[in-house]
């Protein structure tokens, strides 16, 4: 289940934008999964609740946008 290395890789990604931009927590981060992506939503979403933690990504929902074709990137994060 190559979804659990995905959340891993966005979890990363998030906490350094947060980082970045100065957010004390993050609420929600939005994604774009392509239907020919080859990444199951339900399994992305499962392991990205799985996996998140410490004070600024414990509380992040995760919101997956299908879109036709292989589109799979990080398209926002909501914090504050």
């Amino acid at each position: 289940m190559h979804e659990v290395s995905i959340a891993e890789s966005l979890l990363s990604e998030v906490a350094a934008a947060a980082q970045r931009h100065g957010l004390s927590a993050v609420r929600a981060v939005g994604v774009r999964v392509g239907t020919e992506s080859g990444v199951a939503a339900e399994a992305l979403a499962f392991a990205f609740e799985l996996m998140r933690d410490g004070p600024v990504l414990a509380g992040a929902a995760l919101d997956v946008q299908s879109t036709d074709g292989s589109d799979l990137s990080l398209e926002w994060i909501e914090g504050e």
